[in-house]
């Protein structure tokens, strides 16, 4: 199992870390632009001190500028060594150098150069008068220029760093401000009652990035909420359904004990068996009812021909018609395609199938019909039995309600049925079935499904 992280925690590390990261390759990248500004600089300076000494010497200033080089060294330290050339007779001689320096390399090449010098890298200049009669060096360690450039990073670095912890304390703010929507949320979820959810309150208004969790909420809540006042109803249903036909059986029972002869008790326990029967039809009902009612259809199922689904589903309940001496006929046209489940489909078949042969009577006539339709598949199951009212059509689909008959069903047929066609966005419809003799007619239930594209 996972362990919990504090959200706002990684927010806040990430974001001051991020800073930190970017403000430091900042500070890197100024830091190498200062250090070559300063190069540019230090080297101008040196060009300039160089044919500064190199006018003095060649306007025959040398002896008072030596002087006066001398008695300003021994008060100010000069951040730049030198030392002056004279050619004289062909051999040059050393006319003046900085104090406290030793003698430069005689061979240093003109212009800018780079070698060590007392144990460090320098970076040295020199320059000649047109006569090559004075030559002029002047040199200055790396150390003074990796100072000036780690001085202009000091002072990027030193603000930033005391501005660091005051950042991470204003995106700690900021991030607990943004992240209180998220706890009201919290709190009204934490604040439901198990036993009568109720929608959050969508009036505050929440940023983007939380809403869609709010209404994912709700829409649970609204399905959960659903989940539990269907098993609930059901759960009454059930107890209502079943406590009739239970205490029939336990009258029967008992009047199958008092029974004083043979034939009495033998009628008595045939009663039994057929309550028995009933039971167990109710209950199969109420379990189906349990499966398909809840159900959601995710997703569009496969298209298919359910010319297949319809015969099958007749040929098994046909020993039922034929021992009411029933007439079952089935006119399944091939190539129709609906979309739906198979499961699904069989269920509402053998419902309407079942429906046709318990209510219908003896003797009666039953169509079952799949065909194509201007808009989609059909399939009818009609029948010439004693009908239903055209009043009560609309009724016959809600649970328990079984119409004007007097054969024993538990009314849950048509609902099952209607609840498979939601589920297929399909729709069922009830109306006048095949004519009687005496110029009535029976019921009939269709199925309607909307067409599917067909495989190419």
């Amino acid at each position: 199992m996972s362990r919990p992280y504090s959200l706002r925690r990684r927010l806040v590390w990430l974001l001051t870390g991020s800073v930190a990261a970017i403000w430091l390759l900042s500070a890197l990248i100024v830091y190498q632009r200062a250090h070559h500004e300063a190069d540019i600089l230090l080297d101008a300076q040196m060009t300039q001190v160089a044919d500064t000494l190199l006018a003095i010497v060649a306007a025959g200033e040398v002896d008072e500028f030596v002087e006066e080089l001398r008695d300003h060294s021994r008060h100010h330290g000069v951040p730049i060594a030198f030392e002056v050339w004279h050619d004289k007779d062909g051999r040059m001689q050393r006319l003046v150098s900085s104090r406290g320096r030793r003698g430069f390399d005689a061979d240093l090449p003109g212009g800018f150069s780079e070698r060590p010098y007392q144990g460090v890298r320098w970076r040295f200049y020199v320059v000649q008068d047109a006569d090559d009669e004075y030559r002029v060096v002047v040199g200055q360690a790396h150390a003074a220029r990796e100072g000036l450039a780690r001085e202009i990073g000091l002072s990027l670095l030193l603000p930033a760093a005391l501005a660091l912890p005051l950042m991470a304390l204003a995106v700690w703010w900021g991030v607990g401000r943004n992240l209180r929507p998220v706890d009201a949320v919290a709190r009204q979820v934490g604040m439901l009652d198990p036993q009568a959810l109720t929608v959050l309150d969508e009036s505050p208004a929440l940023p983007n990035e939380i809403a869609p969790l709010r209404t994912a909420l709700n829409a649970l809540i609204r399905r959960v909420t659903e989940a539990f006042e269907n098993e609930r109803r059901f759960t009454a249903d059930a107890a209502h359904e079943l406590r009739t036909p239970l205490a029939a059986l336990k009258v029967q029972a008992q009047v199958a004990l008092r029974a004083q002869t043979a034939d009495g008790q033998r009628h008595a326990l045939a009663q039994v068996i057929e309550g028995v029967d009933r039971m167990s039809h109710l209950v199969e009902q109420l379990l189906t009812l349990a499966r398909v009612e809840p159900a959601r259809q995710e997703a569009t199922p496969q298209p298919l021909d359910p010319a297949g689904l319809v015969a099958k589903v007749c040929e098994e309940l046909a020993p039922q018609a034929q021992r009411q001496g029933q007439i079952l006929n089935v006119e399944a046209a091939e190539g129709c395609r609906i979309a739906v489940t198979p499961a699904w489909l069989q269920i509402a078949l053998r419902n309407l199938v079942d429906n046709a042969v318990r209510y219908a009577g003896p003797g009666a006539r039953i169509d079952v019909r799949l065909a194509r339709a201007a808009h989609g598949c059909v399939i009818s199951v009609a029948d010439s039995g004693p009908g239903v009212a055209p009043g009560l059509h609309s009724e016959l689909s809600a649970r328990f309600v079984r119409g004007e008959t007097d054969s024993e069903g538990c009314g849950l047929g048509l609902s099952i049925v209607a609840r498979v066609a939601a589920l297929s966005h399909a729709r069922l419809e009830l109306g006048e079935g095949l004519p009687r003799a005496d110029g009535g007619h029976g019921f009939a239930a269709t199925l309607h499904f909307p067409p599917v594209a067909h495989p190419a």
